[in-house]
């Protein structure tokens, strides 16, 4: 039943389940920007990697003494909800095209893309319904909108004019730490590391925020704010994240596009490393006075697990959060002040100095989305919100209403909604 797919950007959240729908029997169009696809499909086979992963731990987890599994488990084991083949035939779907261009998909639907500022790719959707008995009506979906001001990515485009409007409210109920101050504390902690010959290890997202950091220190380094300290990406999604990067110039910023004008890359500096090959990652723990970045973001798993068990416990070590921890994850519990914390099923003290820098973050925060709906020449007969927790939503709701003197609704999961 479903003719189209809409994919605003390459965030698991927004695509992790594509496949799955593939798997059960979506043969429409998935409709995208070239750098949205090429990112979706490093962040699927990595999801196909860590499932396969998974289910392989808990299947070992409920072996008995005899090595076969208690009657019943091996069913309980939640598996995979997709494989390598389910990901490629995704990608086979997918239907590229650039900011800026309307495409009429049939007599009735008409759209067109323009940059959301979020990540690499990321899309605003506008909608034109048309209909022989009255005039198009016009749809504008945000996706995640960006921050304006981000390194690299362009500032979201503001859109005219709509009569409905769906709009993300991540962070609606708050502002964001200032992005210079952010900044100079991260070079005020590599500086503090460097002089102490001490380890800085940075839990890193694979897309937007590894390549953002990479740009400041990037800075950092070309200007001789810092000298004499490594810095290795130690992980394999984030490097290949990169390189996309690397291959799409034309969606950066002036400033981003000024830097390879002058032959600087962003994305490199000569005390820059990237540390692909498992040997090299394990080959860090015995180094001292190094900047390591490593994912998940979160520290659920992968490369940065084995960093933090070698440095947690160093008082002259540092930690530094620069993305949103999720409640339950280690990374949260690092933050909120965790005296131990289990990695691996082992106990660590902590006794690394902890940071967390609140400016880098990709979604705009509450002063930024209403900058953007305010930017609508022509008030939307509706602003439906979305994509963000219930009390968040349900504030920002209230709040637009009551300044900016438009129709809000809140839809329950399920719920629809009729263009009138």
């Amino acid at each position: 039943d479903i003719d189209y797919l809409f994919l605003t950007h390459a965030h698991f959240d927004h695509c992790g389940r594509i496949p799955l729908l593939v798997k059960k029997g979506f043969r429409g169009k998935i409709i995208s920007t070239q750098p949205t696809r090429d990112l979706t499909r490093i962040i699927l086979l990595d999801s196909v990697k860590l499932q396969r992963e998974g289910y392989e731990r808990s299947a070992q987890k409920i072996k008995i003494k005899n090595g076969s599994h208690p009657e019943g488990d091996i069913f309980t084991l939640k598996k995979p909800m997709y494989d390598e083949q389910d990901v490629h035939k995704a990608m086979e779907l997918f239907q590229v095209y650039s900011y800026g261009r309307s495409v009429d998909l049939n007599n009735c639907l008409e759209f067109r893309m323009r940059d959301a500022g979020h990540i690499l790719g990321s899309s605003i959707f506008e909608f034109w319904v048309h209909d022989k008995n009255q005039r198009p009506r016009k749809l504008v979906f945000s996706g995640d909108l960006g921050q304006p001001g981000q390194r690299i990515i362009r500032d979201p485009d503001m859109i005219r004019d709509a009569d409905y409007v769906i709009v993300e409210s991540t962070y609606g109920d708050r502002l964001h730490k200032n992005k210079d101050e952010t900044v100079l504390e991260l070079l005020k902690i590599l500086t503090e590391a460097r002089d102490t010959s001490s380890n800085v290890v940075i839990p890193t997202f694979a897309i937007e925020r590894t390549q953002e950091l990479l740009y400041e220190l990037n800075l950092f380094y070309e200007k001789g704010l810092i000298e004499n300290m490594p810095v290795y990406l130690d992980s394999p999604m984030a490097i290949e994240a990169t390189e996309v990067f690397k291959q799409y110039p034309t969606f950066y910023d002036e400033d981003a596009k000024r830097l390879l004008e002058k032959g600087d890359n962003p994305f490199e500096f000569n005390e820059f490393k990237n540390t692909g090959d498992v040997e090299d990652s394990k080959r860090l723990a015995g180094k001292k006075g190094i900047v390591i970045m490593a994912g998940s973001g979160m520290c659920t798993g992968g490369r940065v697990l084995h960093h933090l068990k070698n440095n947690i416990e160093n008082e002259n070590s540092h930690i530094v959060f620069v993305g949103f921890q999720v409640k339950g994850t280690l990374g949260r519990d690092i933050v909120d002040g965790a005296s131990t914390v289990e990695i691996h099923g082992k106990k660590f003290t902590v006794k690394s100095q902890v940071h967390t820098l609140g400016g880098f973050s990709a979604h705009g925060d509450k002063r930024d989305l209403e900058y953007w709906l305010r930017g609508y020449g022509r008030s939307p007969k509706l602003i439906i919100l979305v994509h963000g927790e219930e009390s968040v939503v349900n504030s920002f709701a209230n709040n637009i209403k009551q300044e900016m003197h438009v129709d809000t609704f809140v839809p329950k999961l399920n719920e629809k909604v009729e263009i009138e």
